[in-house]
């Protein structure tokens, strides 16, 4: 083969970056029911793990890249959103949402990387302020200040 054809012939696995190939997998109960419907990609979890309840709902998405938690994770109670997670490097670190039974938030609360940083809001389930507290690095900092009905704080 003249050198100017094995050149052509290697040059493109030269420059070519190696292809990454996506696997989906699925894990199966005793049943033959879909559990876990998630994505591996050179053996790491990437994309969105989907677990699944005995009645075939999603029961939690957990968003994954390169293997770690990355972005906002869901979490279901009979199709009923139950927890809001944001994920950054596999840490909770941004907003956290805890819905009630009526749909609306309960507790919002802010993480950095892992620990309560910030202020923390509790709601009644009308949606009024109850309390808040604030957190810095993991540790409460300060009392926590209660609302009445109306939206007062009462210390």
């Amino acid at each position: 083969m003249p050198a100017l054809q094995r050149l052509l012939v290697s040059l493109p696995s030269a420059i070519l970056p190696p292809v990454s190939t996506v696997e989906e997998k699925l894990d199966l109960d005793a049943e033959g029911r879909v559990r876990h419907r998630y994505h591996l990609r050179e053996g790491l979890l990437d994309g969105d793990l989907i677990r699944y309840d005995e009645d075939g709902l999603v029961e939690a998405v957990m968003p994954y890249h390169a293997g770690k938690l990355e972005g906002e994770g869901r979490f279901f109670d009979h199709g009923r959103l139950q927890l809001k997670v944001e994920y950054r490097n596999g840490l909770q670190d941004g907003e956290t949402i805890v819905y009630g039974e009526n749909g609306k938030p309960t507790l919002r609360s802010h993480y950095r990387a892992g620990r309560l940083d910030g202020t923390s809001f509790w709601y009644r389930p009308d949606g009024s302020l109850l309390r808040t507290a604030e957190y810095l690095e993991g540790q409460p900092d300060g009392p926590p200040v209660e609302y009445d009905e109306r939206g007062r704080a009462r210390r």
